[in-house]
């Protein structure tokens, strides 16, 4: 460590910044990356580095601030501060997963307007590839005329790293919004795009491609849509405590087979930790389309909501 204290234990995984360490006598400890001096581990294991390079080896220590992977063909030394991920080879699927979900829940008596909202994204990460799963929901009712205006949203991608800085993606997703009038849209896409910041702190990717989809209206035919897609992601985390985490997602579809139609969907949220993988978070979305599949519906829906979740 940065301040001459050395632990003995198990590298369980670094992502994201912080390096999960299990030892015998106090448990699991999670250290800041950027605290570690040096680390040396004689498993084999998966590195992922920022410039999109992977290595495949056991961990030695080597000059400070310095990792040393001792691959087959020999000992590669790479700056600490470049690598981006380390996963023990063989470990099972459930301990590769990260995520988060958090509920909140809202009354307001004068107008007995009553919501619930919901958010949970589970990750599986390696060096060579991402799994992603999102699904978020806000169900709102009204008990003074009974009618509600609820929306909900699940989305899969898979994400492929080719190169240094370059992924592939595809994603399928369902989505249901009545304050648009859409019953529910099913779609998949497919983009490619470059990772521009890939750190210990940050990541931010851009991808441009297609995607199609078969949408169900109130008082509405179904109909067939394809579209072009263009996503921007970015996320920043920081693990001095309080642990922070912001997240956003912008997604632009501009119509081909409904030329002028355009939809967009923000997505952001801020968490903050207050317990142990206990925290309080502040979610956004804005939903707008140009055209909604039902013309007398509204053309946008906008909320924001606070609510208490856990990471895990």
């Amino acid at each position: 460590m940065g301040n001459g204290d050395r632990i003995t234990g198990e590298v369980k995984k670094l992502d994201r910044g912080q390096l999960e360490f299990k030892t015998d006598d106090i448990g699991t400890i999670y250290f800041e990356w950027d605290k570690i001096v040096s680390l040396e581990a004689g498993g084999q294991f998966d590195v992922g580095m920022s410039d999109g390079r992977r290595f495949l080896g056991s961990l030695a220590a080597g000059d400070p601030r310095f990792l040393v992977i001792v691959e087959a063909s020999g000992p590669v030394a790479v700056p600490t501060v470049d690598v981006t991920l380390i996963t023990p080879i063989g470990t099972s699927f459930w301990k590769k997963l990260d995520g988060s979900v958090d509920v909140g829940f809202s009354y307001t008596r004068s107008s007995q307007v009553a919501q619930l909202n919901f958010n949970s994204t589970t990750l599986y990460r390696k060096p060579a590839f991402e799994g992603r799963l999102v699904a978020s929901g806000t169900l709102t009712e009204n008990g003074s005329d009974g009618t509600k205006d609820d929306r909900a949203s699940i989305q899969g991608t898979y994400l492929r790293f080719r190169g240094e800085r370059l992924f592939v993606a595809a994603g399928a997703g369902v989505e249901t919004n009545e304050s648009l009038g859409l019953v529910l849209r099913t779609q998949v896409g497919v983009t490619a795009g470059p990772r521009l910041v890939n750190t210990n702190r940050a990541q931010l990717s851009i991808s441009g491609g297609l995607s199609a989809n078969n949408e169900q209206a109130v008082d509405a035919e179904s109909t067939q849509n394809l579209e072009g897609l263009a996503v921007v992601r970015t996320s920043y985390y920081r693990y001095d405590r309080p642990r922070t985490n912001l997240d956003v997602s912008f997604q632009y579809y501009p119509s081909l087979s409904n030329f002028g139609r355009q939809r967009l969907q923000l997505d952001a949220s801020a968490k903050r930790e207050f317990w142990k993988d206990v925290f309080l978070s502040i979610n956004m979305f804005d939903t707008f389309d140009s055209r909604p599949p039902n013309a007398t519906a509204d053309k946008n829906d906008v909320g924001v909501a606070l609510s208490f979740g856990w990471t895990y």
